[in-house]
């Protein structure tokens, strides 16, 4: 995760991963048969660690309480695995998947949708489509996370806090 976030997903070689996780190549392709595995394996690990995360109050039946849990839930994984989270986003932007994968990839965004459209449905939402209901959920986090990343600092606890404030404005149904 950390050669693809430091590096970027296209110069990620094995030679790379090897060397900074001390084992040698051939312990990769016992694992592995390719680089382009091991990047679709981790990345399938992380992204149903991460949907288990922020979906883990689903059965909350306030919309409001509920897309504040997802909120904090996401900026909890954030805040303790930016690079985790940047991996994600970068892997994700690369289309490395195999199409079932994708398919599950898929599967989880479309559970994460219906949560909101459960929102959107009785009131607690503005009536937008899903995907850009989650993307003024999502882009914030990213760009506090690249910048906790880069920094090496942690997100502070109220700029998280106010950053939720500012998105709940643009996504709550006023």
């Amino acid at each position: 995760m950390a050669e693809v976030v430091e590096n970027g997903i296209s110069s990620v070689n094995v030679a790379g991963i090897v060397k900074r996780a001390k084992v040698s190549a051939g312990t990769v392709y016992v694992h592995f048969e390719n680089k382009d595995a091991m990047l679709r394996q981790v990345y399938m690990e992380l992204k149903a660690e991460f949907h288990d995360c922020i979906t883990k109050h689903r059965a909350e039946a306030d919309s409001t309480r509920l897309v504040r849990e997802m909120w904090f839930a996401m900026f909890r994984f954030v805040r303790t695995r930016p690079k985790d989270f940047l991996f994600l986003e970068y892997a994700s932007s690369a289309k490395i998947l195999l199409p079932e994968q994708q398919a599950i990839a898929d599967g989880y965004a479309a559970d994460i949708a219906a949560l909101l459209k459960r929102g959107v449905a009785d009131g607690t939402l503005a009536d937008l489509e899903t995907n850009l209901l989650s993307l003024l959920l999502v882009a914030p986090a990213m760009q506090l996370a690249r910048s906790a990343v880069l920094s090496g600092r942690n997100i502070p606890e109220k700029l998280i806090e106010q950053t939720f404030e500012r998105v709940w404005l643009s996504i709550a149904n006023h």
